[in-house]
């Protein structure tokens, strides 16, 4: 299968509204982990929660857009990666650890370099 070209001939094609989609199911889904942090009472959730959900869904989000031969943007694949990093830590070397503001900055940079860039 040829690939779309963009109008000036450079290769790059623009993004579907299924892609749009995708992502913004992604940053909701960020979203949506620190909403239920708030929703539940402190101490219900374990230390590594969030830092655990954000590299299913980021990671998850990149495999499903690879298999979709979608562009997928390197801040995806380290942002969950650095989740996945976090979590490990959070269940295996230090299960007191508390990685809820490092993985708030992450899921900022994750939305904001899709924001800025048009990319995720």
């Amino acid at each position: 299968m040829a690939r779309r070209r963009g109008q000036n001939g450079d290769g790059y094609r623009g993004k579907t509204e299924r892609e749009r989609r995708v992502e913004m199911m992604t940053w909701a889904l960020l979203v949506l982990v620190f909403a239920v942090l708030q929703i539940l009472p402190d101490g219900t959730l374990a230390n590594y929660f969030v830092p655990l959900s954000g590299a299913v869904i980021l990671l998850g989000s990149g495999l499903f857009q690879y298999a979709q031969r979608w562009r997928v943007s390197p801040i995806t694949w380290v942002g969950g990666a650095i989740m996945a990093a976090l979590a490990y830590y959070g269940m295996q070397v230090n299960p007191q650890s508390d990685f809820v503001g490092e993985s708030l900055l992450v899921f900022f940079a994750v939305i904001a370099f899709g924001v800025l860039t048009g990319e995720t």
